[in-house]
């Protein structure tokens, strides 16, 4: 099957099952209810990365209720297709609003994560954004009602630009780049901390068709530049389509592929022989926590596998982590006011699927470890989801941007 064909297969599955449970209207919220509007694409690029969001958030609803709940009130969720389109995500969270939600959180674009971020401050209402890696989301676009869990685009590049200088010093480098603000920062990240701003870059619209020649017309310049290191600034459905250009024009045996941001489904989408040998970065991956020891990623991990059959991704961690941090924060100031659970979260340390994390009082940008994976070769694969190896991995708090490199002012909290 040809990957254009597989990826569009794979997203209508995915969408056929999510369509029957995702657009149930909510009628007679009660007071034994909270509140909690995702906001995730159904459809789209990022569909499959939507789709690990909903499981992972199904899991931590279950266990948050089984425990009782969030102080004794049962989750109800608002689930709406975010479509990875700014102006059609805000819409959802404005009808979010009108149905009295308490939290909002979900997402795989950082251009939806940026604009629902706008919104609810306007609105404060509080914000998790889950799969979104551009600086700006808790850089220049930062707010105070929203967090981000999960790393940016400037620790991923700090991470990959040490372990390239390392073994792939010295080469010529060429970026394909996904045209919006996850895009350019990540693509600006790495050129920085790779020493390779002089590059050439060949900006790619998000969402192209699997089947535009844009993909292969790109990777052609690269070939035709004689670059030795490609970076493929893109993600979800369109690096999939990335990858299959250099498989079909024989890039991979030519020049190191580095996508800066990997994801399991992806490198599944993309099938095993375009995965093996690429290099990238994860804030977490499903081996992780059996790799350290960290017994809460593998009990997440095995639930995951029990009930759905595959394995999270590192977006559907951030989601789990998201739903376990609010009710965490509304439990320790006994109030769904998101102005207490905002001064509960700023400056709080935990320990969820990982390794000890801490939430930058000024920013709100999450500490962390980052991991350099590697795409295995499937010989060496154990398991089906066995496709990348750790070769590195690196605190958060050498990667971050300090208050000079990211000089953010978040708005005050009423009083």
């Amino acid at each position: 099957m040809k990957m254009h064909t597989m990826i569009r297969c794979l997203s209508a599955i995915v969408f056929s099952c999510m369509v029957l449970v995702s657009f149930t209207p909510v009628h007679a919220v009660t007071p034994d209810e909270v509140i909690i509007g995702l906001n995730v694409p159904l459809s789209g690029p990022y569909v499959l990365q939507g789709k690990d969001q909903l499981n992972s958030y199904a899991l931590a609803k279950e266990e948050i209720d089984a425990a009782g709940g969030i102080l004794g009130k049962k989750i109800r969720f608002l689930i709406a297709d975010s479509k990875s389109d700014p102006k059609v995500a805000v819409e959802n969270v404005k009808e979010f609003v009108k149905q009295g939600v308490d939290m909002v959180t979900g997402g795989s674009s950082s251009g939806v994560a940026v604009a629902v971020s706008a919104y609810c401050q306007e609105q404060k209402k509080l914000f998790m954004a889950t799969l979104t890696y551009s600086n700006d989301t808790t850089g220049k676009d930062a707010h105070r009602h929203t967090f981000r869990e999960t790393y940016n685009a400037w620790m991923g590049a700090v991470a990959l630009g040490r372990y390239l200088k390392k073994n792939f010093p010295n080469k010529k480098y060429f970026y394909v780049t996904s045209d919006y603000t996850w895009g350019w920062t990540t693509r600006d990240s790495m050129k920085r901390f790779t020493g390779s701003e002089a590059a050439s870059d060949v900006l790619i619209k998000l969402g192209t068709p699997i089947d535009s020649p844009l993909y292969r017309q790109a990777v052609q310049k690269a070939l035709d530049e004689k670059a030795e290191v490609l970076v493929l600034v893109l993600f979800g459905r369109d690096m999939m389509a990335g990858l299959q250009a250099c498989m079909e024009l024989g890039a991979k045996d030519k020049m190191q592929i580095v996508v800066p941001n990997l994801e399991l489904n992806m490198g599944l989408g993309a099938g095993l022989q375009a995965n093996a040998g690429i290099l990238g970065a994860m804030p977490w991956y499903w081996e992780v926590p059996f790799k350290y020891g960290f017994e809460k990623g593998k009990a997440f991990v095995e639930k995951y596998r029990a009930r759905f059959g595959t394995t999270p991704c590192n977006g559907g961690a951030t989601a789990y982590t998201n739903l376990m941090l609010y009710k965490w924060a509304v439990e320790h100031t006994k109030s769904f006011e998101p102005k207490n659970v905002i001064r509960a979260l700023e400056g709080h340390t935990f320990v969820s699927l990982k390794d000890q994390e801490t939430i930058r009082p000024w920013d709100h940008q999450t500490i962390q470890s980052v991991y350099v994976v590697r795409g295995r070769d499937p010989k060496q694969m154990k398991e089906p989801w066995d496709i990348y190896e750790i070769v590195d991995s690196y605190s958060g708090e050498e990667l971050l941007p300090n208050e000079k490199e990211n000089p953010v002012k978040l708005e005050p909290l009423e009083s």
